[in-house]
């Protein structure tokens, strides 16, 4: 097949650069109407999606010279952007790895990706919800016809410099700008840098065959993989903003009990839900059954010091033998069959899960010279109102009521958590 190649007039360089800067964005897909509106649905790479969005931002306004009467979105929440990033690489590695079985240059790439995958982890499923955008000028638009003259698609041309601006999916971009620079980094520098807050740093540099993975990883961002978008055509200011609000304040969020169970993502929630609730129940214990948002809390603080398991790390498996310890050793003590001991007591379990973490696994601050007396404590200490009683401020944080014990803790759980564990590891 042959094919001819127009040569234009001679121009200078600095104008030949100029002219390549200039070329518009051709995108296929949809025109249609939504509630009488028109709009264009399409796919773009996550490439394309970094590059051809902005977010109209008070932080966008500042760096482009703009008046604050042109933002439409709020700021970015950096730990949200984060946890997509990550939710993101995991995506694209895996994708990768699917990718490997019909691209003989990625096949022999596998044990690395693999490699790759157990540092950043899993999740039981991946894909990016569809984004809505909005193009605040008519774009030229170009249908295509069938051999029967009916439309099955249109072109639609975006001038260069024209860009979306997102209305609903913002983080998502953000997400898809900061996988991008840490790929870039990643394959320039040959090292994980230390601003990644969602890819464990290192400072070995990285041997070829790694390299090479990130860079089949980096293909994938590029071209293999899409999301799904809906442009709004022609909105102004005033039409963004009630958008925005449209899509994220008429919306009710969805309960934590209910996203706990849902949610297979979370290394330590997946613990919490394959192993720690099995253990219960073959403790057998009286009243010994925890709430799912109670063993994420409890774990919370075993893993991670703190009550909330949302900052995850990577990958647990480096821990599990020390997470399946605390909770083997809190069973399996007497004080657990005990009926109406203390032990079973949410904010007890808190305190010595951080006590834990703070002999076992905690970077600063670690307490390993207290770790065997740790153990000892729970296996021997009676939980009762006495013990209740010997914790210095302890009863400031409970409340009289009927029956045994003749009280029942407050719901300040982390100033319980902090007394108990200065008591403990004294």
């Amino acid at each position: 097949m042959s094919s001819t190649i127009n040569e234009g007039a001679a121009v200078s360089v600095d104008a030949a650069m100029q002219l390549s800067r200039q070329r518009s964005t051709v995108l296929s897909g949809q025109l249609d109407n939504n509630q009488g509106s028109a709009t264009f649905t399409g796919r773009l790479t996550l490439e394309q999606f970094a590059d051809l969005t902005v977010v109209h931002n008070r932080k966008w306004a500042q760096e482009a010279g703009e008046s604050l009467d042109q933002v439409t979105q709020r700021e970015i929440i950096d730990a949200h952007a984060n946890g997509l990033a990550r939710f993101m690489l995991q995506g694209l590695v895996d994708a990768t790895i699917k990718r490997s079985k019909g691209d003989p240059t990625v096949a022999p790439l596998v044990d690395q990706l693999k490699a790759i995958q157990d540092k950043v982890g899993v999740s039981m499923h991946y894909g990016l919800p569809p984004v809505t955008l909005v193009l605040p000028r008519q774009p030229d638009m170009r249908p295509l016809t069938d051999g029967n003259e009916q439309v099955v698609c249109h072109r639609m041309i975006v001038p260069a410099g024209v860009f979306f601006y997102v209305a609903d999916g913002q983080h998502r971009r953000e997400a898809a700008r900061r996988v991008r620079m840490f790929l870039n980094e990643v394959i320039s520098s040959r090292r994980v840098p230390k601003s990644s807050k969602f890819f464990p740093h290192s400072e070995e540099p990285i041997g070829v065959e790694e390299i090479e993975a990130w860079g089949a990883i980096q293909e994938t961002f590029r071209g293999w993989t899409v999301v799904s978008y809906e442009a709004h055509l022609g909105l102004n200011v005033d039409q963004a903003r009630q958008m925005f609000t449209n899509y994220n304040c008429h919306v009710k969020p969805v309960k934590p009990d209910l996203n706990l169970e849902f949610d297979q993502s979370n290394p330590i929630n997946r613990f919490g839900k394959e192993w720690v609730e099995d253990e219960l129940k073959l403790a057998n214990g009286p009243s010994s059954k925890l709430e799912l948002r109670q063993v994420a809390a409890i774990n919370g603080f075993l893993f991670l010091g703190k009550s909330t398991i949302k900052s995850a790390p990577f990958n647990v498996i480096e821990l599990l033998p020390t997470a399946k310890e605390f909770w083997a050793t809190v069973m399996k003590s007497p004080e657990w069959q005990r009926e109406g001991t203390l032990l079973r007591e949410v904010p007890v379990l808190k305190a010595l899960a951080k006590a834990w973490f703070y002999c076992f696994i905690a970077r600063r601050n670690k307490k390993e010279d207290k770790a065997a007396a740790l153990r000892a404590y729970i296996r021997s200490t009676v939980f009762d109102k006495a013990w209740m009683e010997s914790v210095p401020k302890l009863s400031d944080h409970t409340v009289a009521s009927e029956g045994e014990p003749g009280f029942r803790f407050s719901p300040a759980h982390n100033d319980i958590v902090g007394a108990i564990v200065a008591h403990v590891l004294a």
